[in-house]
């Protein structure tokens, strides 16, 4: 039983990482992809106003939403680990919409994230809640800012 909301929480940073890599920024650079709001308009914002990003995403909102619902089926195998995700995404919402409003708290508290962002590579660092799935699969980069 202990092992389980570790397990919701692992799953969570990779399907983080799966979905901001591949959803929203592959897809979200092609401008006629409905996750082009990401890539366009988001990182647009951050690099031009030194990470400060103020808007709400009604986009990332339902995003997110969505995202629990269709992994809501883990609820019958698992209902502490599926509790465990839910966890996560609502941290995510709090702590992303948080660190583009306070980037100072961010580079303090957050750095992997100020890092995809701020980075020179911003296809990296795909975490926001927590780096795990970045240092397992490689992607962390850390950089030192002037």
């Amino acid at each position: 039983m202990f092992f389980q909301p570790i397990l919701g929480l692992v799953l969570a940073s990779f399907l983080e990482w799966v979905v901001h890599k591949y959803f929203l920024h592959n897809l979200g650079k092609k401008k006629a992809s409905l996750f082009s709001f990401h890539w366009g308009v988001h990182h647009r914002e951050a690099r031009k106003n030194k990470f400060l990003d103020p808007t709400v995403s009604t986009r990332e909102i339902i995003g997110v939403l969505l995202l629990c619902l269709v992994s809501s089926p883990i609820c019958f195998i698992s209902p502490i680990t599926y509790t465990a995700m839910l966890f996560h995404a609502t941290v995510y919402l709090i702590v992303h919409n948080y660190a583009h409003r306070n980037p100072d708290w961010c580079y303090k508290y957050l750095r992997w994230h100020y890092d995809h962002h701020m980075g020179k590579d911003q296809d990296k660092n795909w975490c926001v809640v927590h780096p795990l799935a970045d240092y397992i699969l490689g992607t962390r980069r850390k950089y030192e800012y002037k």
